[in-house]
């Protein structure tokens, strides 16, 4: 197998992304099965295999699946395109339990590291608040040992976030500073995927699958294939639950509106198959 099986869709500030895109929310989590040493072996097959977008967030792992990307890529960056998201912060109960996260790893059993898992919902917070961007990005740029990230998104904000110009503003002033080469939105509807597409600067949107299909058929598809825009397919196996994961992967890349379709990958084994599927 060689890098022609994931054929790049498309390039953006000279970067090509793949077709197939590594979600790495589980990177680092407490609740995560995959020895961190197999998970390293997957992120470097994923590269040599020309893999080249890998999908992150502050919050995931508390932060872990942005350092293991940044020692994954350092000094190897420019081969590939990373996202990372802001807009959720914990409360500080889970940030005081962070502070003794391998601790608690190593003390707590499955079960416990599992309701763990299950608060951290409830310890989580949105702040979308303009002001506070720029010192959350150069946090993320710290993990990621990087001096910007390839592109950034709005984690589900809801419309009245999206439809705020100060956020728009607040973006684009992270783009002329350098610190984002790209921005856009991770949305959850279809009303919040409308009315990011207004949003002045954006090119970046990351969508559930059952989403990107209902837009085909709304006027919106008209900006969703600009060649300026990027949309990135999610959930695209637990929405479709009558097709095995490989044909479900399949199915996603070829529909028009997706460049790139982005899947929790759990070891070299499942990466594989996946390679397979988007070929």
């Amino acid at each position: 197998m060689t890098d022609a099986t994931i054929s790049p869709a498309l390039t953006r500030n000279g970067r090509k992304i793949s077709k197939l895109g590594v979600g790495c929310s589980r990177i680092g989590s407490f609740n995560n099965p995959t020895p961190p040493a197999e998970t390293r072996a997957m992120l470097e097959e994923a590269l040599a295999m020309g893999v080249t977008l890998f999908d992150t967030a502050n919050i995931y792992g508390q932060g872990d699946s942005e350092r293991a990307l940044g020692a994954l890529l350092k000094n190897r960056a420019a081969d590939a395109f990373v996202v990372t998201k802001i807009g959720k912060r914990f409360s500080t109960k889970m940030l005081l339990a962070i502070l003794i996260k391998p601790l608690l790893k190593t003390l707590l059993p499955s079960r416990g590291r599992s309701a763990v898992t299950a608060a951290r919902a409830s310890n989580m917070q949105a702040d979308f608040t303009p002001t506070a961007f720029a010192a959350t990005v150069e946090r993320s740029l710290r993990r990621l040992r990087m001096e910007n990230v390839d592109g950034l998104l709005l984690h589900s904000p809801p419309e009245s976030v999206i439809e705020d110009p100060a956020v728009a503003d607040a973006l684009q002033a992270l783009h002329a500073r350098a610190l984002v080469r790209s921005w856009g939105v991770s949305v959850d509807t279809l009303a919040e995927l409308e009315a990011a597409a207004r949003m002045p600067g954006l090119s970046l949107l990351q969508v559930p699958y059952d989403v990107i299909l209902a837009a085909q058929e709304r006027p919106v598809a008209q900006i969703l294939r600009q060649p300026n825009m990027t949309i990135f397919a999610r959930e695209v196996i637990r929405l479709q639950p009558d097709l095995p994961a490989s044909r479900a992967v399949a199915a996603a890349a070829v529909q028009p509106l997706v460049d790139c379709v982005i899947v929790g990958v759990s070891s070299r084994t499942h990466l594989r198959a996946l390679l397979e599927a988007t070929h």
